[in-house]
């Protein structure tokens, strides 16, 4: 009963010793993940108050999904680098079994308990743990690439959609005083009407402008409610949050002045810009590093590789049955191993063919990449000349038809000009103003569009 006894208390000490390490690791897992959420920035900003661009780009880059799978991946990849660096120290590890059996007899006992201690490390692989450990750190290289790609882009996209949402609330403010006018047209023309100075038919043709008008702010408000569900959608916020833009002080000065800011650069420095700034030739560059290294360890997986073996073993079970000299019931053994493939039918052979062809073509797309970014450059810096020439000719419709819209206005208070001569002249001076918003923010986007495709949007 008393051996029954030191056995259970063995158990009971070893089950305890179990639980406080599960628990141990537990706190240290808890302590990671804590540590890798406090890598998240935590900046507020107020949502009630009216944002700049900057402001919504500082809301995007902390909450929005791709940023915070981005600041995971980079997470992810350094605990890769920890992971290949750790090849380098041995391991560690400890073993123990419990047997039962209804077999007592040759001397043995019905119960066995085991504990061990062992430890293995590799002497020699012939540079595997040099490779690993090279290709991890190229990959987090390339991550980091990655994720700065991924951040202008979303720069981009958060620049577009609040453009978007400015100019649908200029295209909004201009179709309300169209419809003004439009109302104010038909009232008159109804006047007119009641004083015989015009038909019933003519009222019929300004209530028709007047619906048009109509149907265009519908539109516009329909637009405009439309961007301000996709620009919070971007910045990682629920669609349906209100938020307010600030006006663009750029929209502002073009309308004081009637200029804008021209790009002052030629194709040939914006395309070497590119070739300087574009996160993709880092990543490409990583990228193939990371991908011989990975065809250079296929290869060294034809060596051996050395490793050595110690372990340590208690055989608790006679100890507490004997209770004699502990060190009776202990061994020890230490040896070095070998380990070699002689035929794997041609496995790591085809392995090697596969990798090889993979970066081949890994080396192709990278020799295409400085043609296809100087064919983006090119063509954003085109859109963007045709962007500010666009703006010109804006500017200049809406001062002539504003110039004849008063002309003709003129010529209809003295009854010198027709209903329809005055109704054609506001329809377009209205096309002018709507041209001038849609051609501005057109010239905007092209202007970011350019800056990212050189690599600068910050």
């Amino acid at each position: 009963m008393i051996h029954r006894k030191i056995k259970f208390t063995v158990l009971s000490k070893l089950a305890d010793s179990q639980s406080l390490l599960l628990k141990a690791i537990l706190i240290f897992q808890f302590t990671v993940i804590f540590c890798v959420g406090a890598q998240e920035p935590t900046t507020e900003v107020d949502l009630t108050q009216s944002l700049t661009l900057e402001q919504c780009v500082q809301i995007g880059l902390e909450k929005s999904t791709n940023m915070r799978n981005a600041r995971l991946n980079l997470a992810i990849q350094e605990l890769r680098v920890k992971t290949a660096r750790a090849d380098y120290f041995p391991r560690i590890f400890t073993n123990g079994n419990y047997d039962f059996s209804d077999r007592v007899d040759f001397g043995f006992e019905p119960e066995n308990y085991n504990l061990g201690l062992g430890a293995q490390y590799t002497i020699w692989d012939n540079g595997q743990r040099e490779g690993g450990f090279a290709q991890a750190k190229e990959s987090l290289s390339a991550t980091v690439s990655r994720n700065e790609g991924i951040k202008q882009s979303l720069i981009l996209q958060i620049t577009e959609a609040y453009y978007d949402v400015l100019q649908f609330q200029a295209l909004v403010e201009v179709s309300e005083q169209n419809l003004e006018r439009a109302q104010e047209n038909t009232q008159r023309t109804k006047d007119f009407v009641e004083a015989g100075s015009l038909i019933p038919a003519d009222v019929a043709t300004a209530e028709v402008r007047e619906g048009n008008n109509i149907l265009t702010l519908l539109n516009n408000q329909n637009s405009l409610q439309v961007a301000k569900a996709r620009l919070p959608r971007l910045l990682g916020l629920d669609p349906g949050v209100l938020i307010t833009v600030t006006e663009d002080e750029s929209y502002q000065l073009y309308q004081q002045r009637g200029t804008i800011e021209r790009i002052e650069m030629s194709i040939e420095e914006a395309i070497q810009i590119a070739l300087d700034n574009r996160p993709e030739f880092t990543e490409t560059e990583a990228q193939l590093k990371s991908q011989e290294w990975s065809l250079t360890l296929a290869k060294l997986q034809r060596w051996p590789r050395l490793n050595a073996d110690v372990d340590y073993n208690v055989n608790v079970d006679d100890y507490l049955r004997e209770r004699e000299n502990f060190s009776d019931f202990r061994s020890w053994s230490a040896g070095v191993s070998l380990n070699f493939t002689l035929f794997d039918g041609g496995i790591l052979g085809n392995r090697v063919k596969e990798l090889t062809m993979q970066l081949e073509q890994a080396r192709e797309n990278a020799s295409d990449l400085e043609r296809s970014v100087a064919l983006d450059v090119r063509q954003s810096y085109l859109n963007l000349k045709r962007s500010e020439a666009s703006v010109d000719i804006s500017k200049t419709q809406v001062v002539n038809a504003r110039l004849s819209l008063d002309v003709i206005q003129g010529r209809f208070d003295v009854d010198k000009a027709i209903l329809l001569e005055l109704l054609d002249a506001q329809t377009n001076y209205a096309q002018a103003l709507t041209n001038e918003v849609n051609t501005f923010y057109a010239y905007k986007i092209a202007q970011t569009r350019l800056q990212d495709a050189m690599g600068v949007l910050q």
